[in-house]
Formats: C-alpha cells, structure tokens, sequence
C-alpha cells in the first residue's frame, strides 16, 4: 500500500517542478494521538461518520493510516458525540476544527479555511475539506515516512506542493469510480447468474457438485460461498464450469476458502502441468487444452469436455481404495 502510495506521488512529480517551496509551518503541531487510559496495548481509534461514506473521509483515513502512530487504527463510524470524544482523532464530523485536540471538521458555518489561510505562503484558496485538513496538517510527516527521510528534506516539501491533497483526492476518487462500476456492472450480476447456476447444478450433473456458468466466466467465488450454504439438500461444489473470453471451456475448482491456494478437490495430479495431446492420452478424455501446474483449472474445447474432466476429477476421489494388507501376526 505504502509503494503504491507513493508511486503515485511521484507520478504525480513529472514534469520536475523548479518552483521554490516553502514549510507549512502549522501551530499547534500536529503531534502523535494523546494517551488514553484503556491500556498501552489498545489501539487508537479515527472517528467519522456513519451513513453514506465520500471520497473526503475515506482518503483523511487512508492518510492517517499510513503514519506509524495510526497504522492499526480502529475506524470508529458515528455521529454519537459520545463516542466521538472517546476517539483519538475525528475527521469529517463533530462540527469542529481544533488541530490541538485532533478534531478534522469542515462542515461548521465557521469554518472557512484555506491552504493559504492557514499556511500564508501557499496559492491554494480552496477551502479545505477533512482530507485537505489532514494532509495540511500531517502531509510533511506522512510523505517523509513513505520516502525514508527527515520532515525538513527538501523533497519533502517539494512532493508536499506538487501532490497535494487535491490531486491525491482524484486519484482515490478515480479508483473509487472503478471498484463502484466493477460491483455495479460485474459482481452484482453475478450473484444473479451463481443462483441461476446453482438452480441447475443437478441438471449439468446428478452429483450436484458441478455447476455451469450458461454465460461465461464472472466474480462467482464470493457468491458461490455464501448461497451454497442455503442449498437443500447440502452439497459442497467441487467445480465450475465456463466458456473464456476465446470461446473455450474452462473447468475450475472451487477453493477451499475465499483466498485460498488450496481447493476442495483439485484437477488429478497426473493431468497437471500437461497440454493438449499429452493430456488427451493421460486422462483419456480427446479435445484437452491444459491442466495448470497446480492443479485449480484445465481448459478444454467443448463443454462436454470440460464437464467429462469435472466428472472424471469425482470419480476418481468416490473410487475406494484398495483395503490395505492386514498386520503381519
């Protein structure tokens, strides 16, 4: 995270900028979260709204997690005001700015500031938002930890002017946009399409246990996890099945777990790591494309083919194996 970060911020640096800069200096400084009296071992606590998250909360809490003193931060969502004074730092809400007592409002009627009202010197006549506030205040101190030098390093006032929290914002925000159109137009419909193949699992095949995704591959893992769960009777699906981009017919297994390298039942070790008429021969199935090295998926070119490697993956791990000789007496 920190390297993706900061590669951003260097990015963001070319063309090299010949502009003479100038320390924001900031009083009070900003300084690490006062100590409370829960224990040495609980961790600090950022507090924000609750509701409909923005771009501006999110990025102050990102910044703030990349410094050392925040890094296992617990991300606090509320509008209780109780709950909010028991936070180290409150960014986004709470209708207050107080840079002593670590509280990031811009909200409040009264607030009007600006990067350059608050650091005389700088152009920038915005006003701030909770984001702008926080890299106002912790800029220095955040960039100079992702680049490995001391705060008064030149370049760190350098990369302080030339980033700068708007052009930071666009980035998070372009980011943003991309994931909330990935979940809208690719994972949401998917849910849709895992239920309708999990309707048919016993028509692709009796054991349940292979299902077909009719219109090619999608994010199917997370929705296959949680719907299998209400499958009557209960079944674990071992695999599925799915054309690729190329019109080919892929067959793979399903993990163990979300994230897992490990799969419930993986593509038989002799087939792994070979390819089409070495395949073919090995598992006696014509028509194979690959089986990959570990084992999680094989192509072929024909639906019943890949449905054949599925079928015969289950077979063999139904077959019994031959009883073991009895202890010599």
């Amino acid at each position: 995270m920190r390297r993706t970060f900061l590669h951003c911020f260097l990015t963001l640096l070319l063309p090299r900028s010949t502009l003479q800069t100038r320390r924001c200096m900031l009083s009070p400084e900003s300084g690490p979260p006062p100590k409370r009296s829960r224990g040495n071992m609980v961790p600090p606590r950022i507090g924000t709204h609750n509701g409909t998250f923005h771009c501006d909360e999110a990025l102050a809490c990102a910044l703030l997690r990349l410094l050392p003193e925040y890094r296992d931060a617990e991300i606090v969502r509320t509008r209780d005001p109780e709950k909010l004074a028991s936070c180290d730092i409150v960014v986004d809400v709470g209708g207050e700015y107080d840079p002593q007592r670590h509280r990031y409002d811009h909200h409040q009627r009264s607030f009007t500031d600006t990067m350059s009202s608050l650091c005389p010197g700088k152009p920038w006549k915005t006003k701030l938002s909770s984001a702008g506030l926080i890299y106002l205040h912790f800029g220095h101190k955040l960039l100079a930890q992702l680049l490995g030098t001391s705060e008064e390093d030149s370049m760190v006032d350098i990369l302080y002017d030339k980033a700068g929290f708007r052009r930071a914002m666009d980035l998070v925000r372009e980011e943003f946009l991309q994931r909330l159109d990935f979940y809208q137009h690719s994972w949401l419909p998917a849910r849709t399409l895992v239920e309708e193949a999990l309707a048919r699992r016993f028509q692709v095949d009796p054991s349940g246990k292979i299902v077909e995704l009719a219109k090619g591959g999608c994010p199917w893992k997370e929705h296959l996890y949680h719907l299998e769960s209400g499958l009557s009777p209960p079944v674990a699906i071992m695999f599925v099945i799915f054309t690729d981009q190329a019109g080919q017919w892929r067959v793979q297994c399903v993990p163990k777990e979300p994230h897992s390298f490990q799969n419930r039942l993986p593509l038989p070790e002799p087939w792994r790591g070979l390819r089409d008429e070495a395949l073919d021969q090995v598992s006696g199935i014509p028509g194979c494309i690959f089986v990959h090295a570990s084992g999680f998926i094989g192509g072929h070119h024909t639906r019943e083919g890949a449905l054949s490697m599925a079928r015969a993956t289950l077979a063999q791990h139904l077959t019994p194996r031959p009883a073991s000789d009895p202890p010599v007496q």
